[in-house]
């Protein structure tokens, strides 16, 4: 513990308030599915670097890749035509949703990403509002976070830029009050038109900004319907529809792209994160019609799409696309069927949602009211850390138990985990 208290004590002298831990965890080196501390023990990862490394921790081949990349060049301006910007953006045209978006702007961050998005889809359209869901979360440069429909991580910093935001479409939780779907008629949806009517006029706005799959908001799953039924109310008022993949893209859901779950082609898609396996990478992909009405300079970024994390990439779509992403899905529906298990046994689970390794486990205190039980989500994320299990929480009120590991996460790890949740639900409701 030595090395610990050295580390904890440094970063408590030198290093910024703002940044927010929950345990006293250094991490050392990571491997696969596993992470190793500076004292040498071993947790199970379920939590992937907030769902970053999604072909695992330490992977041999994007390791070679990125060393072969080092011994030729780190960066060059995008000024000049190169070589590893070129073959990855003909690989994401690729594997973008029916091959539809053939234009990619590379960028550092997910929040890069959206800000581009942003730029590019008011540029076309000369409108000047963007639409949200509440509860969503695009990242903390200014515009992703005036997009943002969480309040607490706003609070002091307005005013923000023009954003209207719509209900989202978390139906254990309907924020209309309704309980099930499509027996509601998509009601949601049907607000959002009216949110359009009534605040700012459909004429007036760019383009919905949403996540396939709310991960920060609390790992929520639209009906499968829900954008389909999003797209008529866009296409009448002619906005464009931005899908924020960084986290529910890249192979999570058990499909590349979050979105291909529901049946509709985005204008544009934003990601970040896994793409290059936690190198600074932030790719805005969108369609030859938006791209035809920019010009050149009208956007940069100048370390966006630099050599080494670009060689990442091109491994990691590779790998994802060779057998990863269908591993994924059917582990992901192994690890979903014990969650549910664990709900015949524990009362507090109030439920349990996802596709993929894309999981929601949430916590309430009686499940007729479902009122959130915030303080028990806490304590079981220390339960869990002391048997050495990495999670993380989500949700408005913190609630959600979010499951996002490494997407080589093992059948033997997934069995543990249960073992290692079952102990720590029973701890924390004695």
């Amino acid at each position: 513990m030595d090395h610990t208290k050295e580390i904890v004590d440094l970063s408590e002298k030198y290093l910024s308030r703002m940044y927010r831990r929950f345990y006293t965890f250094v991490p050392d080196y990571a491997e696969g599915d596993t992470v190793f501390t500076i004292d040498g023990e071993a947790y199970i990862d379920l939590y992937a670097g907030v769902s970053i490394v999604n072909v695992g921790w330490s992977d041999d081949r994007v390791i070679e890749a990125v060393e072969k990349q080092l011994q030729k060049m780190f960066h060059i301006s995008s000024s000049y035509y190169l070589e590893h910007t070129a073959r990855l953006a003909k690989k994401l045209a690729e594997l973008s949703p029916g091959q539809a978006l053939t234009k990619s702007f590379f960028t550092n961050s997910g929040s890069e990403a959206n800000e581009t998005a942003i730029s590019i889809v008011r540029r076309v359209t000369k409108r000047p509002y963007i639409m949200s869901l509440h509860r969503s979360f695009h990242g903390r440069t200014f515009y992703a976070m005036s997009a943002l429909g969480q309040s607490q991580w706003k609070v002091g910093l307005g005013p923000f830029a023009p954003v209207v935001f719509a209900p989202d479409p978390y139906c254990y939780r309907c924020p209309l009050g309704h309980d099930s779907c499509p027996e509601c008629g998509y009601a949601c949806v049907k607000y959002m038109e009216d949110v359009l009517r009534c605040e700012v006029g459909g004429e007036a706005v760019a383009a919905l900004l949403a996540e396939p799959m709310l991960a920060n908001g609390g790992m929520v799953v639209p009906p499968l319907d829900y954008f389909r039924e999003v797209k008529k109310v866009l296409d009448k008022y002619q906005i464009l529809f931005i899908a924020d993949e960084v986290q529910s893209g890249n192979g999570r859901t058990g499909k590349l792209w979050g979105i291909e779950h529901f049946g509709v082609i985005p204008d544009a898609i934003t990601t970040s994160k896994a793409i290059a396996n936690g190198l600074p990478l932030g790719v805005t992909l969108y369609s030859q019609e938006l791209d035809s009405s920019l010009k050149p300079g009208e956007h940069y970024s100048t370390l966006g799409g630099n050599a080494l994390s670009c060689a990442a990439a091109m491994v990691v779509l590779d790998e994802l696309t060779s057998g990863l992403i269908e591993q994924a899905r059917e582990n992901g529906k192994y690890f979903k069927r014990s969650l549910e298990a664990l709900m015949e046994t524990h009362e507090i689970i109030g439920d349990v949602r996802g596709e993929g390794f894309f999981l929601g486990m949430e916590l309430v205190k009686d499940r007729k009211t479902k009122e959130p039980a915030k303080d028990a989500a806490a304590k079981l994320l220390q339960e869990v850390w002391k048997r050495k299990v990495l999670i993380g929480l989500g949700g408005l009120d913190g609630n959600v138990v979010r499951i996002e590991p490494p997407l080589v996460l093992t059948r033997g790890h997934i069995d543990k985990a249960i073992v290692v949740f079952d102990e720590a639900l029973k701890t924390i409701t004695q």
